[in-house]
């Protein structure tokens, strides 16, 4: 693969062409790599293919190109495929897209403008119907797969285009739009009934009321099914987002983008640092002891997990650590678009396959809690409102995605900017199996986030209040946890 001080050089290719490749925007798996460059003095991308497998690679990624060009489906245009010079590889040149952002670039853009985000939505839709329209299905349904431009939404990554011989089936169809809509918000499920109309409009047929009502838990298990995946699986192994180094004592994983040489330092032995004098001890419990150290020119939460005894170590010895067990949340979260500490790394000491002493590490997130926020008589009403309503948003967000976070005490949420909540705390967070657990869970969840504003009528009225905001549709689950006459008659 090229380096970054190989930038900017010439490409040279078999016909005698030669690109200009001014830098490495994105690493693909399987020895990939996508380049901006430039081609008889137009801007261009280029897909480069490296190995054994760099011919059928690039043959696959050319002939899905080729497939939505010929279908009248917006993409990139193919000027060139050719093999490098040396013999090396293979080597795809696009034109470039002016004035363009991915999907999920956009999407994220438009955070706070709900309306420009269904417009989007909407355009998403119809393109992945045109696909299916053209008997053509987008095998890998990511956000960054599309373009946003003034012109319309570019389809990309000819790699996951399969032809059908016949088309498309409104199962597979269905399936395949689920897939795109679970990447988007949960608590933007409230658009699938128009997003689903306007995908059979695009078709020109009409939807069994049985397949439409099933339709939103179809999205939800794809969301599930992904982030189980990336937060159980993925991050516990060596990929594009973590480092994962291995022995017969230990077991590190750190996320790759905040790889360091001082958190590595860190991680040769975290209980050094404890006892730095520039170290805050933030809790010293039986079970837990969390400190802040400084590191990199920022301050790092480090959380041991601590073995209190024979007994406990031989009980916590089979299990999945609670280190990891918030390492794969923290990762879920940020999946899921919840707000939390960034992950920086998870350290086991092992014997063999066995688990002791482990190690989490956050970084520090320097604001107030929810309790010292609601507590503040500085703080206005207006602020304390907006804050109150995030909260209730992010538990029924919870709620919808199937989590329970197993201890929501006011110290577990901090209030960031914009009043926007963070979860902290998520060793005791779990996917409930059924549905008759996550009532069960949640229903706990709600109760212990309430118990927080026993003491504070003000505060517990705009809870109830805000819950009853957000749960507008399950407002059966607040008078199951919580009760509503408490709002009702303050």
């Amino acid at each position: 693969m090229l380096s970054p001080e190989y930038f900017p050089s010439r490409l040279a290719l078999s016909g005698g062409e030669k690109v200009e490749l001014l830098t490495a925007v994105r690493s693909l798996p399987g020895r990939r790599l996508v380049c901006r460059g430039a081609w008889w003095g137009q801007p261009v991308y280029v897909k480069l293919f490296f190995g054994e497998k760099s011919g059928r690679n690039a043959h696959r990624d050319a002939s899905g190109a080729r497939a939505m060009m010929a279908a009248g489906i917006a993409t990139p245009r193919l000027l060139l495929d050719s093999e490098i010079a040396d013999g090396g590889g293979r080597a795809l040149v696009f034109a470039e897209v002016a004035e363009s952002m991915n999907a999920e670039a956009s999407w994220r853009l438009l955070a706070h403008d709900p309306a420009a985000r269904f417009e989007l939505a909407k355009a998403l839709v119809k393109t992945v119907a045109a696909h299916h329209r053209a008997r053509l299905v987008q095998r890998d349904m990511y956000l960054k797969n599309f373009l946003v431009a003034e012109s319309g939404i570019f389809t990309l990554d000819g790699d996951g285009i399969r032809r059908h011989a016949t088309p498309v089936s409104r199962r597979a169809g269905l399936d395949n739009l689920a897939l795109l809509l679970s990447k988007f918000d949960a608590e933007d499920d409230e658009w699938l009934p128009q997003l689903l109309h306007c995908y059979a409009s695009v078709l020109g047929t009409e939807l069994q009321p049985a397949k439409a009502r099933a339709f939103p838990a179809q999205v939800m298990a794809h969301r599930r099914r992904v982030a189980r995946g990336y937060a159980g699986y993925k991050v516990f192994r060596n990929c594009t987002d973590v480092v994962i180094e291995r022995s017969w004592n230990e077991f590190k994983a750190i996320t790759r983008v905040q790889d360091s040489r001082e958190l590595r330092g860190l991680l040769d032995n975290p209980d050094t640092w404890l006892c730095e004098t520039d170290s805050q001890i933030l809790k010293n419990g039986n079970t837990c002891t969390v400190f802040a150290v400084p590191l990199d020119a920022r301050k790092v939460v480090v959380k041991r997990y601590n073995i209190k005894n024979f007994r406990h170590g031989m009980s916590r010895a089979w299990r999945p650590s609670r280190a990891a067990v918030s390492w794969s949340n923290a990762h879920r979260m940020k999946m899921l678009g919840i707000p939390t500490a960034e992950p920086l790394a998870l350290l086991e000491w092992r014997w063999g396959p066995l688990r002791g002493q482990a190690y989490f590490v956050a970084e520090f997130v320097d604001t107030t809690d929810a309790l010292a926020f609601f507590a503040d008589p500085e703080i206005t009403l207006q602020r304390k409102q907006h804050a109150a309503l995030n909260i209730a948003r992010l538990l029924h967000k919870l709620w919808r995605l199937g989590l329970v976070h197993g201890d929501m005490k006011a110290s577990n949420v901090l209030i960031g900017a914009e009043e926007q909540p963070l979860l902290l705390d998520l060793d005791a967070m779990r996917e409930a199996r059924c549905k008759w657990m996550l009532h069960l869970g949640h229903e706990r969840d709600l109760r212990r986030w309430m118990e927080n504003w026993r003491d504070d009528p003000v505060t517990d009225k705009m809870m109830r209040q805000t819950l009853q905001q957000a749960y507008r549709n399950d407002e059966w689950l607040l008078k199951m946890a919580i009760g509503m006459e408490k709002s009702e008659n303050t």
